[in-house]
C-alpha cells in the first residue's frame, strides 16, 4: 500500500512489549520507513535490534511524567498502548495514561490512538475494564484527535493458565452460561492497528478489533478437542464456584479469580459482539480460535507453564 507521508512519523509506547514489538514490525512490512518510526520504552536496551534498523527508541517511564513530552515530541500519531495488568491492580494504571495523554498534547502530537478493551464502561461487569473507560474520556476530553482500538481478549493468557490446566486435568471449568467472546489473536490485532495508525478518517471514532466469531465455552472445548484435547470434559458452574474450582486444576492462585471475573463478564454480555473493522484494517481475514489452537495447543503443552504475567 502507498504510505501517506503526512501521517509519519508514527510512534508506538511500550516497545518493549509483545505487542508494540508486533505493530513495529507490521507497520515496517506494509512500506513504513524504519526511520519514520518512534518507539518509546523504560529499556531502551532491550531495543537494540530495532533501532540498529533505523527505529528511533526513546527512554520514557509513564510513572516520571517529565520525561513523557520531550520522547513524544515530533510524533504525528501517537499509538498508547495501555499499561499493565500489575499497573491496574496496583491502581496506577489510568494515572499513567492520563500522564502520556497530556504529555502528547503538550508535545503537539495532533491524533492520539489508545489500545481500549471490549464495551468499555463505568458500570462493566469486567472491573478492569473501567480503567479503559476513564482513558477513553480523557482521551476525548484531551483536545486532540483521538481513536479508540478495542481489543477483544487475546487467547494467550487463557491458554497458558486455564486451557492447559483444562486440558491436563481432563475438565474444562467454565462458569459463562451462554455467553460468548470473540476471542483475537495478538498478530491480528497487531495487523488491526498497524492498518489504523496508516488510515485517514479515522478521527474521534472507536473500532472494535474483535475475533471472527463469538464463541460459547463449549465451542472452545470443541476447538481443544481438535486440537488434540480428546477426552475433554465441559462442566458449566455459577461464577461464584468457578475459582475454587480452577484451583483444582493447577489454575495460578491470582489467576483463578480473575477468570472468574471475566466468566461473570462473557455471562454479562461484556465480550460478545463481532466487527469486521480488523479485517478491515489488516486487509486479511481473521485467524478463528480453531486454528490458532491447532499450532499453539502442542506447543504450550510441550513447556512447563509461564509465568503469570509473562
Amino acid at each position: 500500500m502507498a504510505i501517506d507521508a503526512t501521517l509519519l512519523p508514527i510512534l508506538v509506547t511500550g516497545g518493549a512489549g509483545k505487542l508494540a514489538r508486533l505493530i513495529l514490525e507490521a507497520l515496517i512490512a506494509r512500506g513504513v520507513p524504519p526511520e519514520r518510526l518512534i518507539t518509546t520504552t523504560r529499556t531502551p536496551e532491550r531495543l537494540a535490534a530495532l533501532a540498529a534498523r533505523g527505529v528511533e527508541v526513546r527512554q520514557a517511564d509513564h510513572d516520571k511524567a517529565e520525561t513523557l513530552v520531550s520522547a513524544f515530541r515530533g510524533a504525528r500519531r501517537m499509538l498508547l498502548i495501555s499499561g499493565t495488568p500489575q499497573a491496574f491492580i496496583a491502581g496506577i494504571r489510568v494515572k499513567q495514561h492520563k500522564a502520556a495523554i497530556a504529555a502528547a498534547v503538550d508535545a503537539g502530537v495532533p491524533h492520539i490512538f489508545y489500545t481500549s478493551a471490549p464495551n468499555a464502561a463505568a458500570d462493566t461487569l469486567a472491573d478492569a475494564h473501567v480503567d479503559h473507560w476513564r482513558t477513553e474520556e480523557a482521551m476525548k476530553a484531551s483536545g486532540a484527535a483521538w481513536t479508540i482500538l478495542r481489543h477483544w481478549e487475546w487467547p494467550d493468557w487463557h491458554l497458558e493458565h486455564h486451557w492447559r490446566h483444562a486440558v491436563d486435568h481432563g475438565v474444562f471449568y467454565a462458569g459463562s452460561a451462554d455467553g460468548r467472546i470473540s476471542h483475537i489473536t495478538r498478530p491480528d490485532t497487531a495487523e488491526a492497528d498497524a492498518g489504523a495508525l496508516l488510515t485517514r478518517d479515522v478521527e474521534n471514532r472507536t473500532f472494535d478489533i474483535t475475533g471472527p466469531q463469538g464463541l460459547r465455552a463449549s465451542d472452545i472445548v470443541d476447538a481443544l478437542r481438535g486440537a488434540g484435547a480428546k477426552d475433554l470434559k465441559l462442566v458449566m458452574l455459577e461464577p461464584g464456584e468457578l475459582a475454587a474450582k480452577l484451583l483444582q486444576t493447577g489454575v495460578p492462585a491470582e489467576a483463578a479469580p480473575i477468570f472468574a471475573m471475566i466468566a461473570n463478564a462473557i455471562r454479562g454480555g461484556c465480550y460478545d459482539g463481532v466487527s469486521p473493522d480488523a479485517d478491515i484494517f489488516a486487509g486479511r481475514p481473521r485467524t478463528t480460535m480453531a486454528e490458532w489452537l491447532v499450532e499453539a495447543l502442542p506447543r504450550v503443552l510441550a513447556r512447563p507453564p509461564a509465568g503469570l504475567w509473562d
